[in-house]
């Protein structure tokens, strides 16, 4: 039996946390974006004042078509993002386990 070496786990928790965290927040500036367009569509709404997590953004009517826009890129990259996600709760035992047998080719 051979060793993996403990570094690949903590590198691909690592690497798990990271795409998990940048889900999460790609995930509320959705939210946000999605609050702005809502309020903007109402009638008596001509600005909203849209908080991104760092700072705050004015915008109005007149931006609705660019939000639409970014709106849509998020989505995509929200998708994007789970299957990344997925990708590292999906791996096979094997790739997890601390040791495996190698049965050699001859």
């Amino acid at each position: 039996m051979a060793l993996i070496n403990p570094a690949h786990e903590t590198l691909a928790e690592e690497q798990k946390k990271f795409w998990e965290d940048t889900l999460k927040n790609t995930r509320i500036i959705f939210f946000e974006l999605d609050k702005a367009i809502y309020a903007l569509t109402q009638d008596d709404k001509k600005s909203y004042s849209m908080d991104t997590g760092q700072t705050t953004v004015n915008v109005t009517r007149q931006d609705l078509p660019s939000l639409l826009d970014r709106r849509e890129k998020l989505k995509a990259q929200i998708e994007e993002l789970e299957v990344k996600v997925l990708e590292y709760e999906n791996t096979s035992v094997l790739s997890n386990s601390k040791f495996f047998q190698g049965i050699p080719a001859w």
